[in-house]
């Protein structure tokens, strides 16, 4: 069965579309990168170079998902840009202007529920999660692991816990959180995890020519497939899918899915999943 899982960002940029990408490929099977950051999309621009022009992407799809969510689901393909040659890394790109989220306010539960409905994973990268409308809650609740993404130090730590809160009072628990720490800092995850109360499902290590490769070109993103950060990648996606695996009751984590290469109206948040 496929998953959707959220990465939220605890707050000052402790990379969280660079941890998406990172997961996407060290993923198992095909991925879905879905950029659901309402400050806006950077993988055309960044990892991609510039290669590939704007066309489709975040902002057409919420359309179409809010005419007509079955066919929106079913014609998300057409969506998509490709991450790599086999296609089974593909990406949403996210919206080109900030400007245009608060349009998106009322189509987040359309595209929760298209999301939802893929047949293959999809990674959500949510940005930073504040207070007031127009963010990507209904992603969010929609997800069957919510990533908070931060590195590890005191700063960060502290900016994570509101928004721990938050995400506690949304999903009805703590059940679904856990912690992805990224690069250095001045704590070890097990007093991170004290602190926050979370179990830390994984570290991707400081490795800053991956972590370029992956964020600021595609003609350079070979040199990121040997780093430790790929590598680290791989392990955290392996642990992200075994807490989800563990939350829908499975014994054994079931081998993800593969593409072939060819309304949801926002629940009541303080109900369980």
């Amino acid at each position: 069965m496929a998953d959707l899982y959220a990465l939220v960002s605890a707050g000052g940029s402790p990379g969280v579309t660079t941890a998406a990408l990172a997961l996407a490929f060290g993923w198992p099977g095909s991925v879905i990168v879905a950029e659901c950051d309402p400050s806006g999309g950077s993988v055309l621009a960044g990892t991609l170079a510039g290669h590939l022009p704007g066309g489709p992407g975040l902002m057409e799809h919420a359309i179409e998902a809010g005419r007509n969510p079955a066919a929106a689901a079913a014609g998300l393909a057409s969506q998509l840009v490709s991450l790599d040659a086999k296609r089974t890394r593909m990406l949403l790109p996210g919206l080109t202007d900030p400007r245009q989220a608060a349009g998106l306010s009322a189509a987040w539960p359309a595209v929760a529920s298209s999301l939802s409905a893929q047949p293959c994973d999809v990674i959500a990268d949510c940005g930073r999660l504040d207070a007031g409308t127009g963010g990507p809650v209904a992603v969010i609740f929609a997800a069957s692991t919510v990533a908070v993404v931060l590195r590890p130090t005191l700063r960060q730590a502290w900016a994570a816990r509101p928004r721990i809160e938050m995400l506690t009072q949304l999903l009805g628990g703590t059940g679904r959180i856990v912690l992805l720490l990224t690069g250095t800092g001045t704590y070890p995850p097990r007093e991170i995890a004290g602190a926050l109360g979370l179990e830390v499902a994984a570290s991707l290590p400081d490795d800053p020519r991956s972590a370029a490769a992956l964020s600021d070109g595609e003609r350079r993103r070979g040199r990121a497939s040997t780093g430790k950060l790929m590598t680290a990648a791989t392990g955290a996606g392996q642990a992200l899918r075994k807490h989800a695996a563990a939350l829908a009751g499975d014994q054994a984590i079931a081998p993800a899915p593969v593409l072939a290469e060819t309304g949801l109206a926002v629940p009541d948040w303080g109900a369980g999943r």
